[in-house]
């Protein structure tokens, strides 16, 4: 048999079969929906702008609905979208975002034979109170509420049975329409975003390894009182069972319930953001999947972080190559700037260093006399039109796979913050953790070159 991604077999072939005809349909009727409005030269802007609304939320509709009948990959890349507030259309943020915790549950004998299986026994006679109804259920596994033996409040997050081959199936089907659409639309090519998916998919299906992660986070988050990470419990901890202290806390998205509780969304937000720029400059290893389902708020503000499946380590030297990008980025230093990103691995088609310029620029871009970040939804069109412009003269055509999970962060915090309605400088709050890692790279670049 061929070697496979996540270590599963694929779905029988006319399951497979199916799921990419499905897939395929539906990716074809969205093209060709906005490509139809493209075409049309004649449409006034308004029309043009109204039927592209339409069109979003039909699309968005549409890919709702194949989503939650086909589970899967699939709904790992709404939650995606639908974090994505800053830059998605609020038509797809409305409509996916319901699949950010509330994807349709497996029925209890699903979830029992799981158990059995990585547990040795039925729940019931591990738990006390184990609920027939998950309080949360996501693209891989739904989490049920219970009680140990011995009275711990707990959450046990179970694997959906048979999940690994629907991965292992949508993860190739993806593929070929990825590979299509780089050969019709040269300017959105996927191919890396793919084998970024191939790598950490397998993990992300492994909890043992998601335990370990979320215990390593909360090691190096420590010291911070204003985050919580559950504890694992790991006596009831398997490959495809994950239990963990139950926390009581209010979705970070859920504004009305952070106000009503007297919690400052701005406060909120720049917990998150510290606690990222920690994550990522100091400690190289990060939660690289904070979307609105897998971060809570508890009054103080405390910042509970949940769902450590994808989480990742970056090498001491790409971290602070990392750092000094950063710097260079907030100091708009162009040459500094391009030379920090060739030494992360940066690669483009010609020499003109213009479109890593163009891609610097991108992360803290500002305007006018009000210096709104990046992050501001008024501020990304115009930034993302003029950067498209530059990369098509001269595209990236190679990027470090560690830098694309930290766009991903920097990209679903953006979305995060807008949601928060933050006012925090980003600028000002990454600085300090860049500029104390960046100064440690010169100091061990000076004493190499004393060496």
């Amino acid at each position: 048999m061929a070697r496979t991604i996540t270590g599963a077999r694929p779905l029988p072939f006319h399951q497979r079969a199916r799921r990419f005809v499905d897939v395929g349909w539906t990716f074809l009727v969205v093209y060709w929906s906005y490509k139809r409005i493209q075409r049309n030269k004649k449409l006034e802007p308004a029309e043009r702008e109204r039927r592209t609304s339409l069109a979003h939320h039909a699309n968005a509709t549409r890919i709702f609905r194949l989503s939650t009948r086909m589970e899967g990959l699939l709904i790992k890349t709404c939650q995606f979208i639908s974090s994505r507030a800053d830059i998605a259309p609020p038509e797809y943020v409305a409509i996916l975002s319901q699949l950010q915790d509330r994807v349709p549950p497996r029925p209890f004998p699903e979830v029992v034979r799981v158990i059995e299986h990585e547990l040795g026994a039925h729940p019931d006679a591990i738990f006390d109170g184990f609920t027939r109804e998950p309080i949360a259920s996501a693209s891989l596994a739904q989490v049920h509420r219970a009680r140990t033996k011995d009275g711990r409040d707990v959450a046990v997050k179970v694997q959906y049975p048979g999940i690994a081959r629907v991965m292992e199936t949508d993860l190739r089907n993806i593929a070929i329409l990825v590979r299509i659409l780089a050969r019709i639309e040269p300017n959105f090519d996927f191919r890396v975003l793919m084998a970024e998916l191939k790598k950490d998919v397998p993990r992300e299906l492994d909890f043992e390894l998601e335990g370990r992660s979320s215990e390593r986070v909360a090691g190096d988050l420590a010291h911070r009182i204003d985050v919580l990470i559950p504890g694992v419990i790991w006596e009831h901890t398997a490959r495809r069972v994950l239990t963990t202290e139950f926390i009581d806390a209010i979705k970070i998205s859920d504004i009305p319930r952070l106000l009503d509780e007297g919690i400052d969304p701005n406060h909120v937000a720049l917990i998150m953001t510290e606690a990222y720029c920690e994550q990522i400059l100091i400690h190289g290893y990060f939660h690289a999947d904070p979307h609105p389902g897998n971060l809570f708020v508890l009054p103080g503000p405390v910042v509970v972080f949940l769902d450590f499946g994808l989480s990742r380590e970056l090498p001491e030297e790409f971290r602070l190559n990392y750092a000094r990008l950063v710097m260079a980025l907030i100091s708009q230093d162009e040459a500094e700037m391009v030379e920090a990103f060739r030494t992360l691995g940066f690669k483009t088609k010609s020499e003109d260093p213009q479109s890593l310029v163009a891609l610097g620029q991108s992360f803290f871009e500002v305007t006018g006399a009000d210096n709104k970040p990046y992050v501001d939804a008024e501020v990304m069109p115009e930034v993302n039109e003029r950067l498209a412009r530059i990369l098509n003269a001269n595209p990236v055509t190679e990027i470090p796979g560690d830098i694309l999970l930290i766009f991903r962060v920097l990209g679903l915090m953006s979305g995060l913050q807008k949601r928060l309605d933050s006012r925090i400088n980003v600028i000002e709050t990454i600085a300090p953790y860049a500029r104390e890692q960046a100064a440690r790279r010169a100091e061990q670049a000076g004493g190499t070159a004393a060496g």
